[in-house]
């Protein structure tokens, strides 16, 4: 395969050296666990190699996005910072490091 993402995979399984079997092997290992049908023969594979179209992935991502925000299920809300949040931990340690000065002085 000489394409980028061919030489890339190549230059990358040679710097593992004879890591290469174990990282390969749980790789497909991985991927077959994952697809289950490829073991009986159910399932074809088929790969297509096509230049990456900026446009066209941003529409994809945009579509993605307005689909959730439609569906009404909420996003995730990050945690809120609390500033009082561990206060009398760090009451405790400062405590600690004002005690722990004293065996200098």
């Amino acid at each position: 395969m000489n394409t980028a993402e061919g030489r890339q995979a190549g230059q990358f399984l040679e710097q593992l050296g004879n890591k290469k079997s174990p990282i390969i092997v749980a790789a497909l290992n991985k991927y077959l666990e994952d697809n289950p049908g490829l073991l009986d023969g159910r399932v074809r594979i088929q790969v297509h190699v096509s230049d990456l179209n900026t446009r066209m992935l941003e529409e994809k991502i945009r579509q993605l996005i307005e689909e959730r925000l439609s569906s009404g299920v909420p996003l995730p809300a990050p945690p809120a910072a609390n500033p009082h949040e561990n206060v009398e931990q760090v009451s405790a340690d400062i405590l600690e490091m004002l005690n722990d000065l004293d065996s200098f002085g």
